[in-house]
């Protein structure tokens, strides 16, 4: 006997073979000819080396040992099939598992979806966040992703949602308001980064053809939020996301920080893996994602900072603040 377990088709014809006591039966009801139903239960019975049916011209009937390997059998196709059932239900029930950094959950997603949640009742999502750029949605549990770190995705598949725009900010009082994008000799050394989006300085200052700073040198936070909220402190200037910034903008709380800034374009993208196609609740989501992004709003402007007396800004570095350069 052969100890490798026999084919999961070749069961399943035996099964229905000897439930229906014909091999004509049985191709009828499997949607194969006669033949292929006599073959494969010949390749079950040398795999198992012993006969499972008595043939005769006109109908079959089970040996000893079909009857006992079909006593043993009977019930597992209808125990494979309820678990599918079940696991169906259980899909049908759980939620889908968006992923994306925190701030753009908080500051993006959040408010939109949340409007849209109640007057949407049935659509069950779950927000998880995080740090990386690498997600692994099996392992994890996660079944959609929107990040932004690179261009492709594959082999998961992508599409591109929009581009948003990277921007210099701060308080607007930490910079005198003739301060330049140019000036960097006096603003170099105040960068702030996050470690989430770790080439941001260098995407803008390639966009700006300002590489005359380092822009891997200065602060460090955990994430953009904690980034933002050091610039509203005037612990430096933040690099951030035109597009997530507008309750800041609206506020005061932070402003552009240069007004010559040529902003950086950074894409958006929504990835996952080919089986988060088949869950319920994607299609929809994936729906008023695309109607989101492409609804157009006025976007709260961020005035880049006006002329004041120079003491008025106790946020900015001294040395900056008379015109001399700090070393780097």
């Amino acid at each position: 006997m052969d100890p490798r377990l026999p084919p999961l088709n070749a069961l399943r014809t035996f099964v229905t073979a000897a439930r229906v006591g014909s091999f004509n039966d049985a191709a009828a009801e499997l949607f194969v000819t006669p033949a292929a139903v006599s073959r494969s239960i010949k390749s079950l019975e040398d795999h198992l080396g012993c006969a499972l049916f008595h043939r005769s011209h006109r109908q079959i009937t089970l040996t000893k040992d079909g009857q006992y390997y079909l006593a043993h059998l009977g019930n597992v196709f209808d125990q494979i099939a309820l678990a599918t059932q079940n696991l169906a239900a259980q899909r049908a029930h759980r939620p889908l598992v968006v992923c994306a950094y925190p701030t753009f959950i908080i500051d993006w997603l959040i408010p939109r979806w949340s409007k849209f949640a109640r007057e949407s009742a049935g659509l069950e999502l779950k927000f998880v966040t995080t740090h990386t750029h690498d997600i692994d949605f099996e392992k994890s549990g996660i079944d959609a992703a929107i990040l932004s770190d690179r261009l492709e995705y594959a082999p998961r598949m992508s599409e591109k949602l929009f581009m948003a725009n990277l921007v210099p900010v701060c308080s607007p009082n930490y910079l005198p308001a003739t301060t330049l994008a140019s000036d960097d000799d006096e603003w170099g050394h105040s960068l702030l980064h996050s470690e989430t989006r770790p080439n941001d300085w260098r995407r803008w200052a390639e966009a700006n053809g300002n590489m005359r700073i380092d822009p891997f040198r200065g602060q460090r936070f955990e994430s953009s939020k904690l980034m933002y909220e050091a610039a509203i402190a005037g612990g430096g200037i933040a690099i951030g996301l035109e597009e997530l910034l507008q309750r800041e903008f609206s506020a005061g709380s932070l402003t552009i920080a240069f007004p010559d800034s040529k902003p950086a374009s950074c894409p958006f993208h929504l990835i996952r893996p080919a089986s988060t196609e088949m869950h319920p609740f994607f299609q929809p989501f994936r729906e008023w994602l695309l109607s989101e992004v492409n609804t157009k709003r006025e976007p709260v402007k961020a005035a880049a900072l006006q002329p004041s007396g120079i003491n008025d800004r106790p946020g900015f570095p001294q040395s900056a603040a008379l015109g001399l350069s700090q070393p780097a």
